[in-house]
């Protein structure tokens, strides 16, 4: 059956992504970063940042589809592409189309990946030295509850009157200016859990550090958005202690297994020793290729 090209066209076509997105994961032969949990993120993100609130169409609109009959089987939007594993042929397809639509795009591959670099390579991208690593945690192993500092609790995001303080920590964490708005369509993604967003408060009530963390009932999948502490308050064990609680909260939701991101080690070592100090192993480096 021919494998057909479209672009987005409405809401329908956003639940049939969703439901990509949840069945493909587990089967992809080189593992599916990108999952339902990131893709309703990085969509609720979008959808608040500016000054009017941006409706789903408004943000996928210039996504493009591929479908295999009646099987959607892949998709792209700027930045970003999501392959079916038994069509993987179709990327070829998509850099042509992605040249023609979105100026300067780059592409996110795995190491060792070389059908998806034999593509890029012909299509005149190099391998740059940027790239993001992997890493899981089996969620089967026990996991010791952390110890924070005298007088340092951990609680729930939604459950703190001081929102100020929790737009700051989601900036420490981002890089990005977070506002209500954001917050509330963050709220409303089907992958949030109030008992994975969690901050660790000092012994006046301050803020100290955030952890956010998604779940997907599905695949019974955490994914850790962000872990992160203020500076003054670094090198306690708080990062530690709070990681480990998001993980003894998503053991119990069902999570089998976590996931996270990193940027380079050389680049960011805290996250990357926090993460590794907890017992995450590597899956792989995801590496960022750019156009001559």
């Amino acid at each position: 059956m021919a494998v057909i090209h479209r672009q987005y066209e409405g809401i329908h076509d956003y639940e049939e992504i969703r439901m990509f997105l949840e069945t493909e994961y587990l089967s992809y032969e080189t593992r599916f970063d990108h999952s339902l949990t990131l893709f309703e993120f990085q969509t609720a993100l979008s959808r608040g940042l500016g000054e009017q609130v941006k409706t789903i169409e408004e943000v996928l609109e210039n996504v493009h589809l591929w479908f295999n009959g009646e099987r959607l089987v892949g998709f792209l939007e700027e930045g970003a592409f999501y392959v079916a594993a038994d069509n993987r042929i179709i990327f070829e397809e998509m850099v042509e189309v992605a040249g023609s639509c979105f100026s300067g795009m780059e592409w996110e591959v795995y190491e060792g990946d070389t059908d998806f670099e034999e593509v890029l390579l012909n299509k005149g991208f190099i391998k740059s030295e940027e790239y993001w690593v992997r890493r899981d945690f089996d969620l089967s192993q026990p996991v010791d509850k952390g110890r924070l500092p005298e007088g340092y609790e951990v609680r729930s995001v939604p459950d703190l009157k001081e929102q100020e303080e929790i737009f700051q920590a989601y900036k420490l964490c981002y890089g990005l200016l977070f506002n209500q708005t954001i917050f509330d369509l963050f709220h409303e993604t089907s992958t949030y859990r109030k008992e994975l967003d969690l901050v660790v408060t000092d012994h006046v009530g301050k803020v100290v550090a955030l952890c956010s963390g998604r779940y997907e009932e599905r695949n019974e999948l955490l994914t850790i958005e962000a872990v992160s502490c203020f500076p003054e308050y670094r090198g306690r064990g708080i990062s530690k202690a709070l990681l480990r609680e998001l993980l003894l909260a998503a053991k119990e939701w069902g999570a089998t297994q976590a996931t996270v991101y990193t940027g380079m080690p050389d680049k960011f070592p805290a996250p990357n020793r926090l993460y590794e100090s907890a017992g995450f192993k590597l899956v792989g480096k995801r590496y960022v290729w750019k156009k001559e």
